[in-house]
């Protein structure tokens, strides 16, 4: 290892002199490894540290093969923000980073690093809690920026027990337990009840124990405490390759998820003119009304359509193609004229919609099959579409192709 790591030992540390050992690319991204840091490479299921080196952004942290900086062994690849700056070999990317060998000042950012580890922290206290009240070990998690995941070996879980998982965990963070660090070597792996199998080959393994309630190997950066966690929210759950995946968040999340429903709350409190606590008796009022409104806007369509339908039929009823475009509608509200002519006559139909674009072809007779001509007509007007043998439906770039298409439907042999 080609870094000094002073995260374990000095997790609270902000701000750290250091000296840029090598400058270059790590997967295509510009890449600086330090003599020593207090940023958190990705690992162990935890997102990586970001901060500054010097005033330049540090926008990811990795362990990586020293090879590509042209040093032997591991390495700790600090990526910064450098737009542009990739480089075919290392003398290159050096030649164009912000940053040369020599001294630097890296700074960490503390949020983002305090937000991580209370939802790594939380994640174990939950795991923890869940194997205990039902005996499902945790088989997979994830740390995301937003939202966390679980997945446990349940095949489902209610809302009532989810509550009570949430209310449990909720009690050990205000019991404060202590979260203690164990090395192994030199302590006896063997003389801890692991939660799960740690992970095979490590010269040295971390157990992270809260204080007698849950053992577990991980190499993630924790809290001191569960109640330096705050909160914490089950948001969700759902069915997942036979388990069941558990939504949380953690800390401050929990505390800008309030804000963000209460403001929402607000909202549409005012907006329906309902208290808050009756929000919900609100809102099956206003689907309730928009229900029996959308049965009576179906009512008027259904009218409408038969009256224009009647009207073509009449002014067009020597006509072998029955025509009508459409200049301010969807070929959905069209078609339902369309379909109505294609029940009342033996002609052929065809509805377009300016708008969109688009046509459709219908027809009543069993005797025809519109998928040969209009492929063709398509294919002519720079067309694209597909359908049956008594419904076809195109689509085109511009109005004058479409109008190029109804002119051939209307003066090609096969209509007339």
């Amino acid at each position: 290892m080609n870094t000094e790591k002073l995260y374990y030992e000095q997790p609270y540390l902000q701000e750290l002199d250091v000296h840029i050992i090598a400058a270059g690319t790590y997967n295509g991204r510009p890449a600086l490894v330090l003599d020593k840091t207090i940023m958190y490479p990705e690992g162990g299921g935890q997102g990586a540290d970001h901060g500054w080196i010097n005033d330049i952004p540090v926008v990811d942290v990795q362990f990586g093969d020293g090879a590509s900086v042209g040093m032997e062994g591991e390495c700790i690849y600090h990526m910064i923000a450098n737009e542009g700056s990739e480089a075919a070999n290392v003398a290159d990317a050096a030649a164009v980073l912000p940053l040369a060998p020599g001294p630097a000042r890296l700074t960490l950012d503390r949020k983002r690093r305090q937000d991580l580890s209370t939802q790594h922290t939380a994640q174990h206290l939950l795991s923890a809690t869940i194997l205990r009240l039902t005996g499902a070990p945790t088989v997979s998690m994830h740390l995301g920026d937003r939202v966390n995941t679980i997945d446990v070996d349940l095949t489902q879980l209610t809302q009532e027990e989810l509550t009570f998982i949430e209310n449990s965990v909720q009690d050990l963070i205000r019991e404060d337990y202590r979260i203690i660090t164990h090395l192994c070597p030199p302590e006896d792996i063997t003389a801890f009840p692991l939660r799960k199998k740690p992970p095979e080959g490590e010269k040295q393994l971390r157990i992270i124990e809260i204080d007698g309630y849950d053992y577990s190997p991980c190499a993630g950066i924790h809290l001191s405490s569960t109640g330096a966690i705050g909160a914490l929210a089950v948001i969700g759950a759902e069915k997942y390759k036979g388990m069941m995946r558990i939504f949380f968040i953690a800390g401050n999340r929990v505390i800008q998820q309030y804000r963000m429903l209460r403001e929402t709350a607000g909202e549409a409190s005012r907006a329906l003119k309902v208290p808050q606590d009756e929000l919900s008796n609100g809102v099956a009022a206003l689907i309730e009304k928009l229900n029996l409104q959308e049965k009576k806007l179906l009512i008027l369509k259904d009218r409408l359509a038969n009256f224009e339908a009647a009207h073509i039929l009449e002014e067009q009823k020597y006509g072998k193609v029955l025509v009508n475009i459409f200049t301010d509608r969807s070929l959905d509200d069209a078609l339902w004229v369309g379909r109505i002519l294609q029940k009342a006559s033996t002609q052929f139909v065809l509805v377009a919609s300016v708008p969109e674009l688009k046509v459709g072809l219908l027809t009543s007779r069993t005797d025809v099959d519109l998928r040969p001509v209009c492929k063709e007509l398509l294919a002519a007007y720079g067309g694209s579409g597909g359908g049956g043998p008594t419904y076809f439906q195109g689509a085109f770039n511009s109005r004058d192709d479409l109008n190029r298409f109804i002119q051939g439907v209307e003066s090609h042999e096969y209509f007339n």
